[in-house]
């Protein structure tokens, strides 16, 4: 997974580097709500130069599907 944003991920939700895993989940994480979401939303264009759209927002429920929207918009992310 791609260390900027396993970086970015434990900054906002307060975690060690080590719980960010692909099947983590907004459900794992306490302090993901509604304004952590919008923090990750500003973080992750910031970090990687991109636009996220609504449903891009909606869509990013998880790690793995955080990894899917960003390669969707261009973003290269290691395996």
């Amino acid at each position: 997974m791609n260390d900027r944003l396993v970086t970015l991920l434990a900054d906002v939700f307060g975690l060690r580097r080590e719980e960010i895993v692909p099947h983590l989940t907004k459900d794992d994480v306490g302090s993901w709500d509604s304004l952590k979401q919008m923090d990750l939303v500003v973080s992750l264009e910031r970090e990687f130069n991109v636009e996220l759209e609504i449903a891009d927002i909606i869509t990013m429920t998880s790690v793995e599907k955080i990894n899917r929207v960003l390669k969707a918009k261009g973003v290269t992310i290691e395996a």
